[in-house]
């Protein structure tokens, strides 16, 4: 088992390199065509070989290139439970809406925001990425862009069963992380964050329940961790990785 990060414009995309395929975890609007260049260039696959193509949680930059990248790859598609469905969300987080409005907008007027969504040089690198787009063939006329799987909490990835669904609300509802169960490494979205400046693991700042966010990270800190793998920022390897949180 191998996981490459792929550093494009606006997340961290994940590529699972297993024995019998490749799955993408997260691709941002607009950002399948930086997966497919690097499985190409630095990877030397085909499209072909990607399998399974999910995301975290449904935000844009995790969740918005989802479709495009699964219909060039002829890939299975798999989300969160609650990914995409309103009703689920405010049934069991009704006040949701609200938390993440508000640290949404606090968060906009910091100047990381900034550097995050909006600066000029994250342009400039990106530009220097390889980049591949897939022209639509014959089966993508058939691919309707709905999820084959729904993956609810303990749920085992389908054709990667060694990695495992956990549920971790607190960003969002739907959020989830996935973990390999051997090797303690975690594909955390955006329930936990990579600073480069602190050189460790933050939790975020726009959240749709903190009190769910506090539990979920009660829940990560019984994990036997080596590495946490986030939706931004650095990667992050050793012990207790999490007992400053």
């Amino acid at each position: 088992m191998q996981v490459h990060q792929v550093k494009g414009r606006h997340v961290n995309s994940y590529i699972i390199e297993g024995t019998d395929g490749l799955a993408v975890v997260d691709v941002a609007y607009r950002g399948e065509k930086y997966v497919l260049g690097y499985i190409r260039e630095v990877m030397g696959r085909q499209p072909a070989d990607v399998s399974l193509v999910l995301c975290t949680h449904g935000d844009p930059d995790h969740g918005g290139g989802l479709r495009q990248l699964a219909a060039a790859c002829n890939a299975m598609i798999a989300v969160p439970y609650a990914t995409g469905s309103t009703r689920r969300k405010l049934l069991n987080d009704p006040t949701g809406i609200f938390y993440r409005l508000v640290t949404s907008l606090i968060e906009g007027l910091r100047p990381r925001a900034w550097a995050m969504y909006a600066s000029p040089h994250r342009d400039t690198a990106a530009r220097l990425l390889p980049t591949y787009e897939v022209l639509q063939d014959s089966h993508s006329h058939q691919f309707n862009g709905k999820p084959d799987f729904r993956l609810k909490h303990g749920h085992h990835l389908p054709g990667f069963p060694e990695w495992r669904v956990i549920h971790t609300p607190g960003h969002s509802w739907d959020s989830c992380c996935y973990l390999h169960e051997s090797k303690g490494v975690l594909i955390s979205g955006d329930t936990l964050l990579g600073s480069g400046k602190k050189n460790q693991l933050v939790t975020p700042s726009v959240l749709s329940n903190p009190a769910q966010m506090k539990q979920t990270i009660k829940t990560l800190q019984s994990l036997t961790l080596t590495a946490v793998y986030p939706g931004h920022g650095h990667i992050l390897e050793g012990r207790h990785l999490l007992d400053h949180l």
